[in-house]
């Protein structure tokens, strides 16, 4: 089923854009690789304009000027659009409601991504939009990560059962449903759609990083601003840092992650 959800807006201060144009992680090339070759598989599409809705500060924008010659990114927040004019000078980046594509034309577009924003709009709405402005043969591709899967067990429960599901629990929003079920509650409107095989990325970062990343969720800010002289961060800061030390050298390992990579694909019909 296509589920409906309202429009959020969470990321609209200057140091919240901040934390995530730093500590937000980058999409694979595999992803745009796989995204490309699914626009070409119909002549119809001539990879001539992109947009990316909910944009945020742009890092899952810059890799489609590989793909279509024109791009556009597309965020409500403007401290987001702030950070993402910084990525590429050649992108238009616009402040804007992704479920508000009024400045395009009927059949003008050839790709719309979302990535890891879907949970933040209203769905059906912005599904209308993204069917007005498609070309035939043109592609939407929404996309998304996954809770990371720490190496580290300790560190997984410490991270996700402890501090995300017992600290934070109840700071974050219904919307986090498709996150964490990875776009499955989703279907696109198209009768060519795909659904692929999740990616896995894996990467290391240490521990002050993914510190920062955390700073960057949602359902930190929340619970921050609830709890405005709270040491909890701190406290899990110093716990992963033990962790990861080496007791002899006194050096902090870096974290080991998967990271899983969802994406759904699909094809407007040719009229």
């Amino acid at each position: 089923m296509t589920s409906k959800t309202t429009t959020y807006r969470l990321f609209e201060g200057k140091d919240h854009a901040q934390l995530y144009a730093k500590y937000r992680p980058s999409y694979p090339k595999e992803l745009y690789d796989k995204i490309k070759d699914y626009c070409q598989q119909s002549d119809a599409t001539k990879l001539d304009v992109a947009i990316d809705v909910g944009c945020g500060s742009g890092q899952s924008t810059l890799p489609l000027t590989n793909i279509c010659k024109h791009v556009i990114g597309i965020d409500i927040s403007r401290a987001q659009i702030a950070e993402a004019k910084k990525v590429a000078s050649d992108i238009d980046f616009r402040v804007g409601q992704a479920e508000d594509l009024g400045f395009l034309g009927d059949g003008t577009v050839d790709l719309v991504t979302t990535a890891t924003a879907i949970h933040w709009m209203d769905i059906p709405t912005l599904m209308g939009e993204v069917s007005r402005v498609l070309r035939p043969g043109g592609v939407v591709a929404v996309y998304s990560f996954a809770p990371d899967v720490i190496h580290n067990k300790e560190a997984h429960q410490l991270v996700w059962e402890d501090f995300f599901n017992g600290t934070l629990r109840g700071c974050g929003s219904d919307a986090h449903i498709h996150y964490i079920n990875g776009l499955a509650l989703i279907d696109l409107p198209f009768k060519d759609a795909i659904r692929l095989e999740p990616l896995m990325t894996e990467r290391e970062v240490d521990v002050d990083f993914f510190i920062g990343f955390i700073k960057s969720c949602s359902s930190w800010q929340v619970f921050q601003k609830k709890n405005p002289d709270s040491n909890v961060l701190i406290d899990l800061r110093l716990r992963l840092r033990t962790l990861y030390g080496d007791s002899t050298s006194g050096e902090v390992r870096p974290m080991s992650l998967s990271t899983p990579v969802y994406t759904l694909l699909g094809r407007k019909g040719n009229l």
